[in-house]
């Protein structure tokens, strides 16, 4: 053969290896898609399995959960690892027990019943999600200071909510909403990570029955990845969290929750709302947001066993749209 074809050929093996080994690292740092690439995701997971034997060929899930708040985690690990549903790999774990090194070989963390989370712990969960993590975060998780007195919006000096006087000029000094935190002299903006800011819970605004109707939840995008395919317009029965969209370009609104008409309500003990004033939370409630790059981050206003559990007619498509738009586009 001659040693021009010679070199040409070993150039271009070359070239090959480092287009492989681009594509795999720009997948493992979640900054692109493994859809991308014709059977891209297949050789992702197969990809991460080879470099960690004890792992199992596929994606890998973890549900977190703690002591209060909405949510089933024994009934969601359930409905993940059912069969005729997902039939995922999925484990749980309680909130003091994750570090960064327990949690960072996960391809997708979901955290439910855990209305107390350490502002330690946030900042946690947003460098899993910096490292090529995805997190979907549901319904009133992390709603609480780790101490859970909210007297002056704090517990400690470490571990407080930041007052809204303290993110901007000429802001009010109370508290912005239990995401937005002051860790000693840090900002920790998880509501600006989450692309959400929590008001409360609905049955904590209205007089609510978990056998009526409480809204229905609208595709606002039937092509986004979280939502595609679904029924435009879907009932839904139960408690649900009250958030606000924030004002980032990079939050993408997927679904929203129609409550037929203006939700009122007045604070019940949140430090964040004003007491005796009445809020006009609107009419069309963010369900599901979607926001960081390539999308890693997804919060849904309510647990996602509820999809299936609870409901008249089980709503899986929601579930599954999920696990797929997570972890394989």
């Amino acid at each position: 053969m001659d040693e021009g074809i010679k070199k040409n050929m070993l150039h271009l093996v070359i070239l090959l290896i480092l287009v492989i080994a681009l594509l795999g690292v720009l997948m493992l740092t979640g900054l692109l898609a493994c859809s991308s690439v014709p059977g891209g995701c297949d050789a992702y997971y197969f990809m991460k399995a080879a470099l960690n034997p004890q792992r199992p060929t596929g994606p890998m899930i973890l549900v977190v959960y703690g002591d209060s708040g909405m949510g089933n985690p024994d009934a969601l690990l359930s409905v993940l690892n059912e069969r005729d549903i997902l039939n995922a790999q999925a484990r749980s774990m309680h909130i003091d027990k994750i570090t960064q090194g327990n949690i960072r070989d996960f391809d997708l963390v979901i955290v439910e019943h855990a209305k107390k989370i350490c502002t330690s712990k946030l900042r946690l969960f947003q460098y899993y999600v910096s490292s090529g993590g995805r997190l979907v975060w549901t319904a009133d998780s992390g709603t609480e200071l780790c101490g859970g007195d909210y007297t002056g919006g704090r517990t400690s000096e470490t571990d407080r909510l930041l007052l809204e006087s303290e993110r901007k000029e000429n802001g009010k000094p109370i508290p912005i909403g239990p995401w937005a935190r002051r860790d000693a002299n840090f900002q920790v903006s998880f509501d600006e990570f989450l692309g959400v800011n929590y008001r409360g819970n609905y049955c904590e605004f209205a007089r609510c029955n978990p056998k009526e109707m409480s809204g229905t939840i609208e595709i606002v995008n039937s092509e986004h990845k979280l939502s595609y395919g679904l029924s435009p317009s879907i009932p839904y029965y139960g408690d649900f969290a009250v958030v606000e969209r924030s004002k980032d370009e990079e939050t993408r609104l997927v679904a929203t929750i129609d409550y037929g008409t203006s939700l009122l309500g007045k604070a019940s003990g949140q430090p964040w709302l004003e007491g005796g004033k009445t809020y006009n939370f609107g009419k069309d409630l963010p369900f599901i947001v979607s926001t960081q790059v390539g999308e890693r981050v997804a919060y849904y206003a309510v647990p996602l066993e509820s999809f299936v559990i609870g409901q008249p007619g089980k709503n899986k498509a929601l579930l599954e749209q999920m696990y797929q738009g997570m972890l394989y586009k």
